[in-house]
């Protein structure tokens, strides 16, 4: 049964859509015949149009009707009945054979039939009563048609001569006449206690931006010697405080705003908004959160909104602990210039508008301003007395525009003013020690270095490291103990003070800029230092009195200068281990990021510390499986051992660095075994003197036959080594705990014509150091800066762990590369 009425219903939908639908098909003089299922005519010189439904016929505008299908049209001197029924003659006179017919003046009706509804014989001219006025041949009445001779009518009502008299005189060129007058008319209703006038009074004086002129639209407010009006509207909020701004003490758990919106329409109703985004994503009512910035641009039609039930005032209200308050609004006008007090009692107005379309009172022109901008201001301050410690104050201001066109932008813009949360106290602190600490280190390690040979200038990449990473750890360790301060004292984690978001930011980037220099400088020093591989099996043949020529044993040198190429850019810690851990943790404590506040610097700290975290699990791990299955370094000695090569490699002019691979069993060599076997050697200056001679003689200047400054080279360091040389020798030292631990020379030992090999407990040849395995922490912190600033710059964990990746896989290609090529020119092959 249900499906046959389903179905009926169904037919007769479609019927009727298809009746409405052929029936817009019909020619003007036509109807639609539902019997025939077409369209019809009407009939022809019978006065007929088509009726207002479509479906038949009627009389037109002029005819009565005569027939069942025909009409009669009335003649010149006629009028159709009011009930359209018959035509009633009009008084006429013939004027030189043309008809003349009397008009009603413009405050009388033309009547054609009695009360009882019969048709007069003549059409009569009524007069409408007193305080009516004749509209369309009908009376309506009219209050201003009926005003006695001590009154005046001002538009459409008698206003008392004595209210004109008392009302001070508007003398300014600000408002259109007719606005005046429209003041003066619901300015005097209102004081009849007409609540409606009140209301569209209150819109007037708020689009006027709240005129001080107490002959405007506001002398109701501003005059205090008046009655008190009842139902007068309030337009300002009474308080003692002076401030623009709401304020309350913010308690724990109160983290969330919520701002209504009161709309005054113009019939005087009131609508309350506490929903998102009745009106615009960029007008009120909207709800955020304590800490988050927002921004809404939005495309405004301004013929829509002024036409719109939202173009009267508004008011803003927030919603705390139930309860709904009232929010002062700052207006700033098109000029730039803020609506000031003046004569009202208190700067916290309470309402603002979105459109307003005002009349030039110098040309006959209008304007419209909107509201371009609305700013709602969050000031939170530390507050020793206030409950919990934090007092919240808001701030709402309006900024309003001339709109060229039917098109404008308006936006919502909600910003916050957090308090210090103790990080520059922080950053005096840690940037105090760190600064000291790392200052002082750089300095021992210049002068180190500079007693190594190297130049002075390499105090420059010392510093510039130093720096970096006091300005890193010191942001760092401040923003993680100001983030553990907030969560542990105050009842709401509030975000960083733009202040201090802006100091971690630039501090980030600047420690990235000095540690450029620094990985830079121990990438050039490193690409240019001066490597040799000692063969023994050459130097104590039968024929080593002869030339050795060196290319006839290259497979060793080719197997060592294999390895020494992989070790070039090994790390202690594996970069890509590191990423995909921080990634991983990352995405565990994605939760409790998401109750932090929306704090840049907080973010940064949490991501670096997630970053700190992998890379000590990394290198830990890393470091249990070498002291398991063996480190990567190990395997360079035991190679120079097997093909009984050694290597010697000049970090700076008289340091170097010596891995032992003689494995005869020779006198001279055996005080090499040991610790010695992996060892530095500091250069005596007579050493260095005649290395730096040998190097620049030319290839066959009495250096043989064949052979090349590399083979004389290596030759001298080889007998240097198996102290074969007159007046050149060295005596081992072992170094102390402060060097090991710093990794410089702090005491001055043999001076003059010899040398010292320096040994101490370690496995790892100390070659290494002019790799990137000896320069671990340099890489490590540069990773983590550069990591921290894309991250800072981008808000993005993927995107900044990709472009790390990236350039650190052009910095490996490019450091492998310029490695060879040093390797290549240094051997000669």
């Amino acid at each position: 049964m249900r499906c046959i009425v389903r179905a009926i219903i169904m037919i007769c939908c479609l019927s009727t859509a298809s009746i409405a639908y052929t029936q817009k098909q019909c020619e003007p003089e036509a109807y639609y015949d539902p019997g025939l299922l077409g369209c019809q005519s009407c009939p022809a010189n019978s006065s007929m149009i088509t009726s207002l439904d479509g479906f038949g016929c009627r009389c037109d505008e002029h005819s009565v009707p005569e027939g069942p299908a025909k009409c009669k049209p009335c003649n010149a001197t006629e009028l159709v009945s009011a009930d359209r029924s018959i035509c009633v003659p009009r008084r006429c006179q013939n004027v030189s054979g043309r008809f003349v017919c009397r008009k009603c003046p413009s405050d009388y009706i033309s009547v054609t039939q009695n009360f009882d509804g019969s048709p007069m014989k003549e059409v009569q001219c009524v007069k409408c009563a007193r305080g009516y006025k004749a509209d369309n041949n009908v009376c309506f009445k009219c209050e201003g048609c009926a005003c006695s001779k001590n009154e005046i009518v001002i538009r459409g009502i008698c206003v008392p001569k004595t209210f004109l008299n008392t009302r001070p005189k508007y003398e300014k060129t600000l408002l259109h006449p007719l606005v005046l007058l429209d003041v003066i008319k619901y300015e005097y209703l209102c004081t009849q206690k007409d609540y409606r006038a009140c209301r569209t009074l209150v819109n007037i004086c708020v689009k006027n931006f709240y005129l001080n002129d107490l002959a405007g639209p506001c002398r109701l407010w501003l005059q205090t010697k008046l009655p008190i009006i009842k139902g007068l509207p309030a337009l300002i909020i009474e308080s003692s405080d002076e401030k623009q701004s709401w304020n309350t003490d913010l308690s724990s758990g109160k983290n969330e705003i919520k701002i209504a919106v009161a709309v005054y329409t113009k019939s005087g109703g009131l609508k309350f908004l506490s929903d998102k985004n009745v009106i615009s994503p960029c007008h009120l009512p909207v709800k955020f959160k304590i800490g988050d910035d927002l921004s809404f641009d939005c495309s405004i039609n301004i013929t829509d909104l002024t036409s719109s039930s939202f173009n009267e005032t508004l008011a803003p209200f927030i919603s705390f602990e139930d309860n709904f308050e009232a929010l002062p609004v700052s207006l700033k006008k098109p000029d730039g210039q803020y609506v000031q007090k003046q004569t009202w009692p208190s700067y916290k107005f309470r309402r603002y508008f979105l459109v307003h379309k005002e009349l030039s009172a110098v040309s006959n022109t209008s304007n419209v301003i909107y509201l371009r901008t609305l700013y709602i201001r969050l000031r939170i301050e530390k507050v020793k007395h206030a409950t919990g410690g934090l007092r919240l104050e808001i701030t709402t201001e309006t900024e309003y525009a001339n709109a060229m066109t039917s098109s404008a932008t308006s936006s919502l813009k909600i910003e916050h003013h957090m308090p210090d949360a103790g990080i520059f106290r922080g950053l005096e602190i840690w940037g105090f020690v760190l600064g000291t600490l790392t200052s002082l280190y750089a300095l021992v390690q210049w002068r180190g270095v500079v007693r190594r040979g190297a130049s002075y200038a390499s105090v420059v990449p010392l510093v510039s490291a130093a720096l970096a990473d006091t300005l890193y750890f010191s942001a760092l360790i401040s923003t993680v103990h100001a983030l553990a301060a907030e969560a542990g004292t105050l009842p709401l984690v509030l975000p960083l003070s733009k202040r201090e978001e802006s100091i971690i930011k630039m501090l980030i980037y600047s420690s990235v800029s000095l540690k450029v220099i620094k990985v830079v400088w121990v990438n050039w020093k490193q690409c240019r230092s001066d490597i040799f591989f000692l063969d023994w099996s050459l130097y104590n043949s039968p024929w080593r009195d002869e030339a050795v020529v060196y290319k006839s044993e290259y497979w060793k040198t080719s197997c060592l200068v294999r390895e020494w190429s992989l070790m070039q850019t090994k790390r202690k810690a594996p970069l890509g281990y590191t990423i995909t851990i921080t990634l991983l943790i990352l995405y565990v404590l994605k939760p409790w990021k998401s109750s932090l506040p929306k704090s840049d610097g907080y973010k940064w700290a949490v991501t670096a510390i997630a970053w700190w975290s992998s890379y000590s699990i990394v290198f830990l791990l890393k470091w249990a499986l070498n002291k398991v299955a063996g480190s990567d370094a190990e395997v360079l000695p035991k190679s120079c051992t097997a093909l009984d090569v050694s290597v010697l490699v000049f970090e700076e002019e008289y340091y170097a660095h010596y891995v032992h691979g003689r494995n005869d069993e020779s006198k001279e060599m055996r005080t090499l075994a040991g610790p010695l076997a992996i060892c530095r050697i500091v250069c005596s200056p007579q050493l260095r003197a005649v290395y730096k001679q040998l190097s620049t003689v030319t290839p066959g200047a009495g250096l043989g036959v064949a052979e090349t400054k590399q083979i004389v080279l290596s030759k001298f360091l080889a007998a240097f080594i198996e102290r074969a040389l007159d007046g050149m020798s060295w005596v081992a030292s072992e170094r102390t705990f402060l060097e090991k631990l710093l990794g410089i020379e702090l005491s001055t030992r043999e001076t003059g014509s010899t040398s010292t090999l320096l040994y101490d407990d370690s496995n790892t040849p100390s070659c290494f150091a002019v790799t990137w395995w000896g320069e671990e922490w340099t890489l490590s912190t540069f990773d983590a800066m550069f990591y921290s600033c894309i991250f800072v710059a981008t808000d993005e964990e993927i995107l900044a762990a990709l472009i790390t990746l990236i350039l650190f896989q052009l910095m490996k290609i490019a450091r492998s590369w310029f490695g060879n090529r040093n390797v290549a020119q240094k051997l000669e092959i």
